[in-house]
């Protein structure tokens, strides 16, 4: 059997460091007027969506993203008491940190990498975090969610798509999620990385586990020496591959 499932990942509406092109890093801006009401305009595009799994960054400014969204959400709304569907906070999908950059125009980045003649994402500011140690948390995240619902579909009888998650994030997560993917999972795309995206715009996935993989796999380990669980944690995103079926690079108004 088959399984698959959306994702669907979000960046959080406009700041006012945003719109000054400002270093946010993690520092915990609020959303702005225009970010709300992108926010809230996401939230109407997806008022239909059965979303299975809410997933947001615990900055408010994501945070406050993914609740605005929900709340035009039939089906979240349906099922408000429902813990399942609440939304999980994750520290390991906030945005990278800059350090004594953090509150800095933007072009500071740029500067302080063309002296240390290395690219904006090659370079550490002072306190700050690297590409690839923010890439690595965004690694574990993804590797946890796929486990869980990897684990969820093996319970479904049917073929199909056994969830649908909603990711709320930043941009540079975001870009560097793209990255993983197409490292990773051999995920494609229509154009070249950077994969800058818009405040509010979407970026929709469809995740395959292999058939191998799916359903009751208990019989396959009946003449192995490790367990069921053990293979889980081990070899579960063997054969795991990832089609982008939507990159939005436009702030959705």
């Amino acid at each position: 059997m088959s399984k698959k499932f959306h994702l669907t990942l979000v960046r959080h509406g406009e700041t006012d460091y945003n719109l000054k092109r400002m270093l946010q890093g993690q520092v915990d801006i609020p959303l702005n007027e225009t970010g709300l009401m992108q926010a809230n305009a996401v939230g109407k595009c997806f008022s239909e969506e059965n979303i299975s799994h809410w997933f947001s960054s615990d900055f408010c400014r994501a945070s406050e993203t993914c609740r605005l969204i929900k709340s035009h959400n039939k089906y979240a709304q349906a099922s408000a008491g429902n813990v399942v569907l609440q939304t999980k906070s994750d520290e390991r999908i906030r945005e990278r940190k800059f350090g004594v950059l953090e509150g800095e125009p933007e072009n500071e980045l740029n500067q302080a990498a063309e002296r240390a003649h290395m690219s904006p994402r090659e370079y550490t500011p002072e306190r700050g975090e690297s590409e690839m140690q923010m890439r690595k948390r965004a690694e574990d995240f993804y590797r946890a969610l796929f486990k869980q619902i990897y684990e969820e579909c093996s319970n479904h009888d049917t073929d199909g798509y056994c969830a649908n998650v909603l990711v709320v994030a930043h941009g540079g997560l975001i870009d560097s999620t793209c990255r993983l993917f197409n490292a990773k999972f051999g995920c494609q795309f229509k154009r070249n990385p950077p994969y800058f995206v818009g405040n509010c715009s979407t970026s929709c996935f469809v995740v395959n586990f292999p058939p191998s993989c799916n359903g009751d796999c208990s019989t396959q380990f009946e003449e192995r020496d490790d367990s069921l669980d053990d293979y889980l944690t081990n070899n579960w995103l063997d054969g795991v591959t990832i089609k982008c079926t939507k990159l939005e690079t436009k702030p959705n108004q």
